[in-house]
C-alpha cells in the first residue's frame, strides 16, 4: 500500500522488517526493495517526455483503451450517457456505474480526442465491453467482452467435521472474451466469437494484432500459465482459421498479472504487468522479439509510469508518442487517458569551474582564466572568463559535440572535450579545468611509465600516459620540453645510460607520432643517476622496487609568449 501511495522509503522500511521476520522470502523482499529505490531514480531523473491528461475525453468515471480509428477514435468507458436512464440491470454493481461501453470520438484539427463521444451500440452488450483493437489491412475490430458465468465452488468452512462439507452453491463471476467485427459501408457487421473462447473455464481479452495481422495477442488465465494471468498468441493459418493459442513464454510472463497487450508498427510487444519490478500497481512494459522468444522486458520508466496502474497503452509513432491509461493521482476520474510524446529540451548549461594545483600540492578556485568554448560540429566559438570563484558558465545545445579550453599566462592550458545527449532531466554539464604552474626545469614524472627489465619499447600502459603529454603539447604550442628516462641500478652506468636514452627514444618518438613537432621535444637518458629510492648498486631490493626507478619525466625547457 505504502508502495501504491509513492511513499517508497516507508515502504523499504516495511519490506526491511518483512524480510528480517521471513527469512524464506529475503529474495522477493529484496527485489521489492530494489523496485522501490529504482523508482525514486526515476523520479529523480526522468527522460524528456510530456505526459498530458486528454482532459476533452475524460470524465469522473473510467475511460481507457484509446486507440485510432479511421480519422477518429475508439475508447472504452463507463461513463453515464446525458439525458439516459438507467435501470438496474444496467449498473455493474461493484462500482455503481454503468457496464463498460466501447464509444467512438472524433479528434480535433491538432489529432487529439476532443470529446466523450458517442456509444457504439452496434457492437456494444448489455455487460462490459472494450478494450478494442483494429486492422486497417482486414477492417476488423477485435475487442473484448464479459460474460456473466455460474460456477461451483465450496463455501468458507474451517470445520473439517461439518455434515456440509462437500455441499457445494452457485455463484457468477465475470469471464472475458473475444470477440470480432468487420467494419463495411460505415457500419459494424459480422459480429462473432472468438473461436478459443472458454467463459465457463476461463477469461481470454485485451487482443492485439500484429502490423500485418497475421498474429493475434491477448491475455487469458487459461490454465498452464506463469502466473494471475498471462500474454499468450495464435497465429492466422491459410485457411482464416487462428491456431491453437501459445503462451508467450517465461521472459515476458511473470508470476503476476501480464493484462493489455499492444504490438506496434515494428513489432515490439508493450504490456503492463504487476509481477515484474515497476512502480507498484500496473507498470507499462517494452519487450522486442516475437510469438513466445521475447528479450528480457524494460520498465517505460517515470513518467510513463507511476505508483498507481498504468496500462492500455497504444504507439500512434513508434517509440515515440501515443496513449495509455492511468489511475494515477489528479486525474478527472477513475482512470483518465494520457498522452505521451518527446519533449527534449531546446537548450542546456554548461557549468564549469576552474582550479589551480599550489606548491603545497592543495586546490583551489582558480579566476580570471580565459575560457574558449567551441561547437564542434557548428563552429561556433564563446570566449569567457572564469569569475573570482572560478566558475564560468554558458548555453550549450543538445547533441552536439563541444571543446572547452582554458588558457592563462604562465600556466599549462588545460582543455577537455565532451558530448551532449538530451535523454534524461540533467540539463546541466559540468567541467572541471584544473591548472598547474608552468616551472622551467622542474621535472614531472609521469606516473605509469614503466618499462620492463631490459627493454625499450612502449607498453600499453605507457601509452595512456604519453597520449596525456602528447595532448598537453598539443594544446599549449608555445611550450618546449625534455622527456628524461631513468633505469633502476641493476647493470653497469654504461649500459643503464645507454637503455635509458633508447627508452627517451622511444617515448619521444611515440609522442612525435601524435602529432608534435620534434623540434619542440628532446630525449634524455640518465640512467641509473637519479633513483627514487634507496635501490642503488649492491642494495636488495624487490622488483616493484626497482620498477619505481625505470620511469619517465618531463621538464619545460623553454615557454614562447605572445610580444604583447
Amino acid at each position: 500500500v505504502l508502495k501504491s501511495n509513492g511513499k517508497y522509503d516507508e515502504a523499504i522500511s516495511q519490506y526491511e522488517i518483512y524480510e528480517s521476520n521471513n527469512p524464506s522470502q529475503k529474495l522477493v523482499a529484496e527485489k521489492q526493495i530494489e523496485s522501490c529505490k529504482k523508482s525514486q531514480e526515476w523520479i529523480a531523473n526522468p527522460p524528456y517526455i510530456k505526459v498530458n491528461n486528454v482532459e476533452g475525453i475524460n470524465t469522473k468515471y473510467s475511460e481507457f483503451g484509446l486507440i485510432p480509428f479511421n480519422n477518429s477514435y475508439i475508447y472504452t468507458s463507463d461513463k453515464k450517457i446525458s439525458g439516459k436512464t438507467y435501470s438496474a440491470s444496467e449498473i455493474y454493481g461493484w462500482t455503481g456505474n454503468p457496464y463498460l461501453k466501447l464509444f467512438y470520438v472524433k479528434a480535433d484539427n491538432s489529432g487529439i480526442p476532443s470529446s466523450i463521444g458517442d456509444e457504439i451500440s452496434s457492437v456494444n452488450n448489455e455487460f462490459h465491453n472494450g478494450p478494442a483493437t483494429y486492422n486497417t489491412l482486414s477492417k476488423t475490430m477485435f475487442f473484448t467482452r464479459t460474460k456473466m458465468v455460474k460456477v461451483t465452488k465450496k463455501p468458507v468452512n474451517s470445520d473439517p467435521t461439518s455434515w456440509f462439507e462437500n455441499y457445494s452453491v452457485g455463484d457468477y463471476i465475470n469471464r472475458l472474451e473475444i470477440y470480432s467485427a468487420t467494419y463495411e459501408n460505415n457500419s459494424w457487421k459480422a459480429v462473432k466469437p472468438f473461436k478459443y473462447n472458454n467463459a465457463q473455464e476461463y477469461s481470454v481479452g485485451h487482443p492485439t494484432l500484429s502490423s500485418d495481422g497475421k498474429i493475434l495477442y491477448f491475455a487469458s488465465d487459461m490454465p498452464g500459465g506463469y502466473g494471475g494471468s498471462d500474454i499468450y498468441y495464435c497465429e492466422l493459418q491459410n485457411d482464416g482459421q487462428w491456431s491453437a493459442p501459445k503462451n508467450a513464454g517465461i521472459n515476458i510472463n511473470s508470476s503476476g498479472k501480464e493484462v493489455f497487450p499492444f504490438i506496434d508498427s515494428t513489432g515490439v510487444l508493450y504490456y503492463s504487468s504487476d509481477g515484474l519490478p515497476g512502480m507498484g500497481g500496473l507498470d507499462l512494459f517494452s519487450a522486442k522479439g516475437s510469438k513466445s522468444n521475447w528479450e528480457t522486458p524494460e520498465n517505460l520508466k517515470y513518467p510513463m509510469n507511476s505508483p498507481k496502474d498504468d496500462f492500455s497503452v497504444y504507439f500512434t509513432k513508434s517509440a515515440e508518442k501515443g496513449y495509455f491509461a492511468s489511475n494515477r493521482d489528479d486525474g478527472k476520474g477513475l482512470d483518465d487517458i494520457y498522452s505521451f510524446m518527446p519533449d527534449p529540451p531546446r537548450n542546456l548549461i554548461l557549468a564549469g569551474i576552474t582550479k589551480v594545483v599550489l606548491a603545497d600540492n592543495s586546490i583551489v578556485p582558480f579566476s580570471g582564466v580565459n575560457i574558449n568554448i567551441i561547437n564542434k560540429g557548428q563552429n561556433i566559438i564563446t570566449d569567457l572568463s572564469s569569475d573570482d570563484k572560478g566558475k564560468f558558465f554558458s548555453s550549450i545545445d543538445c547533441n552536439s559535440s563541444y571543446s572547452v579550453s582554458g588558457s592563462k599566462e604562465g600556466y599549462f592550458t588545460q582543455a577537455k572535450s565532451f558530448a551532449t545527449e538530451c535523454k534524461t532531466h540533467n540539463d546541466t554539464v559540468f567541467v572541471e579545468l584544473i591548472f598547474q604552474k608552468i616551472v622551467i626545469g622542474k621535472p614531472v614524472v609521469i606516473e605509469n611509465i614503466y618499462y620492463d627489465f631490459d627493454k625499450w619499447n612502449i607498453r600499453p600502459d605507457a601509452a595512456i600516459e604519453l597520449d596525456k603529454i602528447a595532448e598537453l603539447l598539443l594544446i599549449n604550442p608555445n611550450v618546449t620540453i625534455e622527456l628524461g628516462s631513468h633505469t633502476d641500478s641493476r647493470g653497469s652506468d654504461a649500459y643503464n645510460e645507454a637503455l635509458s636514452q633508447k627508452r627517451a627514444e622511444s617515448a619521444v618518438a611515440y609522442i612525435i607520432s601524435k602529432g608534435v613537432s620534434e623540434k619542440r621535444i628532446t630525449a634524455k637518458g640518465y640512467g641509473e643517476k637519479v633513483l627514487r629510492n634507496n635501490c642503488a648498486d649492491g642494495v636488495a631490493c624487490s622488483e616493484e622496487a626497482h620498477q619505481l626507478n625505470r620511469r619517465t619525466e618531463f621538464k619545460v625547457t623553454g615557454v614562447l609568449y605572445d610580444k604583447k
